[in-house]
């Protein structure tokens, strides 16, 4: 009787329950592979639509399908010989730096719906490519030749959206409504924020207080510190087929005479917070004039600000994140790592002396400072004689040893980046940005012994500091 009762489940299969993504990723147009769900879009549409179109799936960042591997390739070749849609296919593949030759494999990376960049070690190009030529920065698949080219954003393709179950994250109120308003504006949601591009022209005064299309959350004209927000602002107003799109960045100080400096985030309720992320398009800042506000120029990214003047009436970029004042917004917890950079926004401090202690930490010792500020043992203190950090992404994941830590502390990404950077022995940071936790390093994550101690984990950004 036991062994009889040993063969039957020997036997019986295993049942492996399906997960949300699993189950809803049915239909004619849609396949499930792996741990993805690829939605084949069948009308030809631009490139930058096809940036903000994939929501099929909210709380996934869907994104435009990457090219990783051969199974992904074998999977897109199934979803487009399923569904019958035009014979070429978006890709999320984009050169990264212009100065480079399209014809450089390497300078092709993977995007994320944040702005994140991975370069793939996977490029199955079709005969003769990539293509030599300025214009030829956009991946497209080809489903008769099953191979990739490098295509003008001037063409009009098919899209295949990409959703990961690696990416999920709670659907949010916000996120729901923001998708909901694409009938009237066109709206990107990413990292808690949802982005919302006005077709409408407005000079600056009355743009600042027109951020009302969702109530009860904190809306303002969009503040952008970071390369990777920059690539979202870029990428919606390019959807609204606007030319530019005015922030919540203005020189407040109406005498000043530099065009360079004293630019600060403003919104109408909150105080204004200086900023330093300034990447000027070219020409750009004119002096003086009332030219004290700015405004992004579509389709020049990564070189995108360009200060216009007070009173020119001009489309608007709104942001809105949580309820109630608020000028900071979470950073990416998304996906896999990149080799890129992605440059923060830095900030000026007064020069003085750190005062420098050594805590033991178990086995070992690390160093730490001794000021007020943080909820552990290092606080915001001293970066003398330097004006300027710039963070780079490293990884996605965290160090265990704390002997790396110089401090853990409870605070926003904001707040973390300016610790790490007013701290003279910080070279880096992990950070959360769904617990807010914030660890500050004493180690250069990218050097040897330390890079392979680093756990790999999505929820953790790892960014290194450079001095400028």
């Amino acid at each position: 009787m036991l062994f009889s009762l040993a063969i039957l489940l020997f036997i019986s299969p295993t049942v492996t329950a399906l997960t949300d993504l699993q189950a809803q990723c049915n239909g004619t147009d849609r396949l499930y592979n792996d741990t993805s769900c690829y939605v084949v879009v069948g009308p030809k549409i631009y490139h930058y639509l096809a940036k903000i179109s994939c929501n099929h799936y909210l709380g996934y960042s869907g994104h435009i399908v990457h090219m990783r591997d051969a199974a992904t390739q074998a999977a897109v070749l199934q979803a487009v010989t399923t569904y019958t849609g035009y014979g070429s296919y978006w890709l999320g593949l984009e050169t990264i730096n212009s100065s480079t030759s399209t014809t450089v494999s390497t300078n092709y990376g993977n995007y994320y719906r944040n702005g994140t960049v991975v370069i793939p070690t996977y490029f199955p190009w079709g005969p003769n490519q990539p293509v030599n030529g300025a214009s030829y920065k956009k991946g497209s698949y080809n489903k008769s030749t099953n191979a990739i080219y490098n295509i003008p954003a001037t063409e009009q393709s098919s899209n295949i959206c990409e959703y990961e179950e690696a990416l999920k994250q709670p659907v949010t109120d916000l996120e729901r409504k923001c998708v909901n308003l694409t009938s009237s504006f066109r709206t990107l949601f990413v990292n808690d924020v949802c982005y919302v591009a006005h077709f409408t022209f407005k000079n600056y005064n009355d743009a600042k207080v027109a951020c009302n299309a969702l109530s009860g959350y904190n809306g303002h004209l969009a503040h952008v510190r970071t390369m990777s927000e920059l690539w979202a602002a870029d990428a919606v107003l390019k959807g609204a087929s606007v030319t530019c799109g005015r922030l919540g960045i203005e020189q407040t100080n109406l005498s000043s005479t530099d065009p360079y400096n004293g630019w600060y985030l403003t919104t109408p309720t909150a105080q204004s917070i200086p900023t330093t992320f300034l990447p000027w398009a070219a020409g750009y800042p004119q002096a003086g004039g009332g030219y004290r506000t700015i405004a992004v120029q579509s389709g020049s990214y990564p070189k995108s600000f360009g200060t216009v003047n007070d009173t020119t009436p001009c489309p608007y970029l709104c942001q809105y994140d949580g309820p109630g004042p608020s000028t900071t917004t979470t950073t990416s917890t998304s996906a896999t790592a990149t080799t890129t950079t992605t440059t923060t926004p830095t900030t000026t401090t007064t020069a003085t002396t750190p005062v420098t202690t050594i805590t033991a930490a178990g086995a070992c010792t690390r160093a730490t400072t001794t000021s007020a500020g943080g909820t552990g043992s290092t606080a915001a203190t001293t970066n003398a004689g330097r004006t300027a950090s710039s963070f780079s992404h490293y990884r996605f994941g965290y160090f265990k040893n704390t002997c790396y830590w110089l401090d853990q502390l409870t605070v926003t990404f904001s707040k973390c980046l300016n610790m790490c950077h007013e701290n003279e022995l910080c070279f880096g940071l992990s950070y959360n940005s769904g617990t807010n936790d914030c660890q500050l390093l004493a180690i250069i994550a990218s050097a040897s012994p330390y890079w392979f101690e680093l756990t790999a984990d999505k929820q953790y950004e790892t960014v290194i500091r450079e001095l400028q």
